[in-house]
């Protein structure tokens, strides 16, 4: 009936039992455990011939009215309600339309081949005149393309692509915790979750317990299997506990130091020669982390970079240094599917792809306040967020919601590290800062006014615990002051930009690094940067990824021109000079997907660390 219809091809529900679907008509049987699939259909087939021919018409569906509703609502009824709840077509809606448009035929047109003819039409428009339809199709064969093996003999002696092994996780914060949870939920055990900080160790626990407890309370985990994992989970404040284990992830401070110390030691207590070590660190060099293990440990080392929160999101970064061997990365991409999560394979750099990127798109969105920005007549916070956001663009946040949902004191202690913050001691300007255009803005607002974010209930937004449960975005006087005096010198103060303008000014440089990526070997394919975005930064799957949306949305010519003429308004910002690879590409009249696809690009070894 319409109801399941519904239920299984608009709103893409796919866990129902078997028994479901023998109630409402999907199955015609279900085999038991006493006869193979074979045997079960033979026996089918056999009671079949012995049927008369008008029984057997009877069965078949084209012969067969859409049934009316068990509880009486009409079918129209049911559509129009479903109807409300779709996304607009012009927001990635266009499939779901098609699909009720689909069901509304098979009861409002007068015949099963009216309605098989409405369906073929839909389903044509959808795969020829449809750009959402293409995006859907290339996000679903890039994410295989980049979770598969490279094609070598895989190691049958290594079971931690099954999901057996014993996993070390060091560091019993925010990530460490999620990443825990990702291991238990898959299997692994013992997972031993090490902290020197008894009471954040204790924390961690606790906080792993309660969340896949609940898990269980809502049906996500049987109750058997949660007995199971719990008993699986164990936890130190000594390295040394980790010294049987086939696996550890390091998710300590982001800091070069402590995760050399680190790893120097684990490369004395970790017994087996082959146990994967691996590094969360989202921006660090891999290889400097390596250089800590003996030279013969370094082929089983690599970054394995997950995302906020790691129980949650499903991408993982998986990084190759130097001296990463080719076996080191299958395996790592067999246990990240084996924990539900998608693994993309980049090379070792200064934030790897995912955090590269986004580096000019946060930079020039906040650059935008200062040129824009100022009074009421002004390019506000708000207006930026929302023209990326799901109002216009579609991204599941804008650049400004994102940071206070990461925290703002990340990027201002990245920045110090990079040496581009002012001494707030002496004045002095940060050495590596030199020319580059640059605003101290979000420097102020976490330096003088602790604005880090959600969890201090300010930052760029203000947060109220009785509103949206303290992750609702409110307005800030004390943000549109600091706004007005960095602005107060800019000959565009006081002026607003349409939402167009504003994507173009902070997602073309995002792509313009994409380009950038690929010439230097970081990325292996546009796909790949592609599924980045989509599953770490929130892109919307209907604009395919940025590489994606870059080719066919936009078109290279036209990013090519903007970049120029921003370059030259900006010349200090390095993130608007035109990759090479965008010129040759438009050049030769081709999208950089093509440009991949049809064996231009060169093949690149391994990049060597470019930090």
């Amino acid at each position: 009936g319409v109801r399941h219809a519904l239920d299984m091809i608009v709103r893409g529900r796919i866990n129902g039992s078997a028994q479901e679907g023998l109630k409402f008509g999907f199955l015609d049987g279900v085999v038991s455990s006493k006869e193979s699939v074979l045997e079960y259909a033979l026996r089918w087939a056999n009671w079949a011939s012995m049927l008369p021919s008008t029984t057997m018409e009877s069965r078949r569906l084209c012969r067969r009215a859409v049934p009316l509703d068990e509880e009486g609502i009409e079918n129209r009824d049911m559509c129009d309600f479903a109807f409300q709840s779709l996304p607009p077509k012009d927001k990635g809606g266009e499939s779901a339309h098609a699909c009720l448009e689909a069901i509304r035929a098979s009861f409002e047109l007068s015949s099963f081949d009216e309605g098989m003819e409405a369906e073929k039409n839909l389903f044509n428009d959808l795969l020829y005149h449809s750009m959402q339809g293409k995006a859907y199709r290339h996000i679903f064969f890039a994410e295989r393309s980049s979770s598969s093996a490279s094609g070598r003999k895989k190691n049958a002696g290594n079971q931690l692509g099954k999901g057996k092994g014993a996993v070390g996780m060091i560091g019993a914060g925010t990530m460490g915790r999620g990443i825990a949870i990702s291991f238990l939920r898959a299997g692994f055990g013992p997972v031993i979750l090490v902290d020197v900080n008894p009471k954040g160790l204790e924390a961690g626990v606790q906080y792993i317990r309660s969340t896949l407890q609940g898990e269980a309370k809502k049906g996500r985990l049987a109750p058997s299997k949660l007995k199971g994992i719990l008993s699986s989970l164990e936890s130190s404040t000594n390295l040394s506990s980790l010294a049987d284990c086939d696996l550890v992830v390091e998710a300590a401070f982001e800091n070069l130091k402590v995760k050399r110390d680190i790893f120097s030691k684990l490369n004395t207590i970790v017994k087996k020669k082959d146990a994967l070590l691996l590094s969360n660190t989202s921006t660090l060099d891999v290889d400097a982390i390596a250089s800590s293990l003996s030279p013969e440990r370094r082929a089983f080392c690599a970054g394995m970079h997950f995302f906020s929160p790691a129980h949650i999101m499903k991408l993982v970064e998986v990084v190759r240094g130097s001296d990463t061997s080719p076996e080191t990365l299958d395996t790592i991409r067999a246990l990240t599917k084996r924990i539900k999560k998608i693994p993309v394979v980049v090379g070792n750099c200064d934030g790897f792809v995912g955090n590269r990127m986004i580096h000019p798109y946060t930079s020039e969105s906040t650059l935008l306040l200062v040129d824009y920005g100022g009074g009421e007549a002004g390019l506000g916070i708000s207006d930026v967020d929302a023209a990326v956001g799901p109002k216009y663009f579609g991204m599941a946040v804008g650049p400004f919601v994102m940071s206070d949902i990461a925290g703002n004191d990340i990027g201002y202690n990245i920045r110090r590290e990079k040496g581009i913050l002012r001494d707030p001691k002496t004045g002095q300007v940060g050495s590596n800062r030199k020319q580059m255009r640059y605003t101290e803005l979000a420097d102020e607002m976490v330096e003088k006014m602790g604005r880090v974010g959600q969890k201090a209930k300010k930052g760029w937004y203000n947060y109220d615990p009785k509103v949206g449960k303290g992750r609702k975005p409110l307005p800030s006087s004390e943000m549109q002051a600091l706004i007005d005096k960095y602005s107060m010198n800019s000959p565009q103060q006081g002026r607003k930009l349409d939402e167009g303008d504003i994507v173009n000014r902070v997602l073309f440089p995002l792509v313009n690094e994409g380009f950038k990526i690929l010439e230097e070997g970081i990325a292996s394919d546009p796909s790949d940067i592609d599924i980045i975005y989509l599953y770490g930064y929130g892109w919307p799957a209907w604009r395919g990824g940025p590489m994606f949306w870059a080719d066919n949305y936009v078109g290279l010519s036209k990013i090519l021109s903007e970049l120029d003429k921003f370059h030259s308004m900006h010349p200090g910002s390095e993130y608007f000079r035109p990759s090479k690879l965008l010129r040759k590409c438009v050049s030769m009249g081709m999208g950089v997907q093509e440009y991949y696809s049809n064996g231009y690009a060169k093949s690149q070894s391994p990049t060597k660390s470019k930090l």
